[in-house]
């Protein structure tokens, strides 16, 4: 179960985006109509590279050795799912007039006679300089991987930031519950640590609902960033999710 869980959260192009983030000089302040430009340019040409697997833009755009880490992070997720087919577009700029790009990924395999099937989607905020990105932070990601033949749609019903100290929820809504079925899940928050771990860790599901997975939680009064994982065991298969929620301390720092 839980290397279910890691696999799901490394397929949210942790390959681009935990190692994309750094910092380099802010140069010369440039327009904002080239800059889109600029961002539909470097979105094209990461799209081309992830669905062909020719690896260019990533030395193109990004420092070497930044660009070799990602580079084999890349060439470990297509071994995985080597039909993922990726959607990369420019987003909305953030409240602070960040850019944004959005990348979207889905892919299925099989492995004996069981089918996987994932999506994962992140929206990433960064700055340019001179066509390259110099600095990039992940605002919002989620990844799901259902494994069995029934298609089963899921809502993640939790929020992409909130305030310091505030209370949201957690929701993981199955869209056509499954009645009768027998259902079992699982709700947790998961530390780095854990997701770095090399061993598998035993997983406790408790019977639910056949709605979904329903908690209220309180967010920590420092601002940082938190994960939340989720299994859900039905009579078809298993769906495992992971989302993350942004902790701010300004509610003008909350995404729009």
């Amino acid at each position: 179960m839980q290397k279910l869980l890691k696999n799901t959260f490394s397929s949210g192009l942790v390959i681009l985006l935990t190692l994309f983030s750094y910092n380099s000089s802010q140069g010369t302040e440039i327009s904002r109509q080239r800059q889109n430009a600029e961002i539909a340019l470097i979105s094209a040409k990461l799209q081309n590279t992830l669905n062909n697997n020719d690896k260019s833009a990533f030395y193109e755009l990004i420092p070497k050795e930044i660009a070799k880490d990602i580079d084999q992070k890349y060439t470990e997720f297509i071994t995985s799912f080597p039909n993922a087919k990726w959607l990369v577009t420019p987003g909305k700029d953030l409240k602070d007039n960040r850019h944004s790009i959005q990348i979207l990924v889905k892919g299925d395999k099989e492995t004996g006679t069981k089918k996987f099937s994932l999506q994962s989607k992140q929206r990433i905020a960064i700055n340019l300089d001179n066509g390259r990105i110099n600095k990039s932070e992940i605002i919002s990601d989620y990844s799901i991987l259902k494994s069995g033949n029934k298609k089963i749609k899921v809502t993640i019903g939790i929020p992409d930031s909130v305030l310091t100290g505030s209370t949201y929820d957690i929701d993981i809504i199955l869209d056509k519950p499954l009645e009768n079925s027998l259902i079992a899940g699982a709700l947790m928050f998961i530390k780095n640590e854990k997701l770095n771990a090399k061993g598998d860790e035993n997983i406790e599901l408790n019977p639910m609902g056949s709605g979904g997975l329903f908690k209220s939680v309180r967010a920590p009064m420092k601002e940082g960033k938190q994960r939340w994982g989720a299994l859900i065991a039905h009579s078809e298969g298993l769906i495992s999710i992971t989302k993350m929620v942004r902790v701010v301390s300004r509610q003008d720092d909350l995404i729009p």
